[in-house]
């Protein structure tokens, strides 16, 4: 038995990409409780903007379907285009070998797939690529490329 990948969905996400970084304890005086804040104040604004995207593309790529909650094996590819700091050249150095980690972008990213509504937990997803290039304007734009497969069983 072998596998193959059906495309479910490819967009750009525009944007500075987020990552999902460390939370931090935050005890409510009031009710005693304790809540996990983040602590990068543009992971919220990340995230709604892929999902809003995510779901936005998928009727503009299928206007006929209603979005699937996808609960099957999953295979995501991301290309996170970040902006050139101005002291940076691409000659002294031609790929973003500096925060924010790949890792850590994946996280936010993948979150935000769950967000939208396409797939039911990031746990689905079995393979990830993930890149991170520098958006050098003015052919690229800052955000991600995102493309979702899903697995198919294939008698062999």
């Amino acid at each position: 038995m072998s596998t193959s990948e059906t495309p479910v969905l490819a967009c750009h996400v525009d944007g500075i990409p987020a990552t999902k970084g460390s939370y931090k304890p935050v005890r409510n005086r009031r009710t005693g409780k304790t809540l996990l804040v983040g602590m990068n104040r543009r992971e919220h604004e990340w995230r709604s903007r892929v999902a809003r995207e995510v779901r936005s593309q998928w009727f503009t790529q299928h206007p006929t379907r209603p979005m699937p909650y996808l609960d099957t094996p999953i295979t995501v590819r991301a290309v996170f285009l970040l902006p050139r700091p101005k002291s940076v050249s691409p000659a002294s150095r031609p790929w973003p070998t500096v925060a924010p980690d790949i890792d850590k972008l994946a996280r936010c990213l993948l979150d935000a797939l769950t967000d939208s509504g396409l797939i039911k937990d990031d746990s689905r997803i079995i393979h990830l690529d993930a890149r991170k290039h520098y958006a050098d304007p003015p052919h690229r734009a800052a955000g991600a490329d995102i493309t979702i497969h899903t697995l198919d069983k294939e008698e062999s």
